[in-house]
């Protein structure tokens, strides 16, 4: 049965897949269960548009970007720049350290600086 649950689903795991997140992953940065995932994927579960907006997040896309999917296909067409590859691949910890003092967050820059120069990564330049 072709529901819109499972074009959902379909739409979602096409998404992942584009931008090479494992399922895993996704369920590890979300937060959320990799069953449950899963499930949403082969159209066997409801989304909350709570966990709309976490996959979306997690993923780097605003969240109508998940709902475009199209009722025939699944995957809505490139549409332009809401079809570039997320930026950030670790936005659990991105919101980490946005939590942050700027201090705090200047001192963690500096940890990871010296820690990638003493295990011979070489220098980690500001952009």
């Amino acid at each position: 049965m072709d529901t819109n649950l499972f074009r959902f689903g379909r739409h979602l795991a096409g998404l992942r897949k584009k931008y090479n997140w494992a399922q895993d992953k996704l369920a590890l940065e979300s937060g959320l269960a990799r069953s449950y995932l899963s499930g949403v994927e082969r159209g066997k579960r409801n989304i909350s548009l709570r966990n709309i907006c976490i996959l979306a997040d997690t993923l780097g896309l605003p969240p109508h970007e998940l709902l475009a999917f199209d009722s025939s296909h699944g995957m809505a067409s490139d549409t332009g720049p809401s079809a570039a590859a997320p930026c950030d691949p670790y936005p659990s910890l991105n919101r980490a350290m946005q939590k942050l003092s700027d201090r705090d967050q200047a001192w963690m820059a500096d940890l990871v600086r010296t820690l990638s120069l003493r295990l011979g990564h070489g220098v980690l330049r500001d952009e």
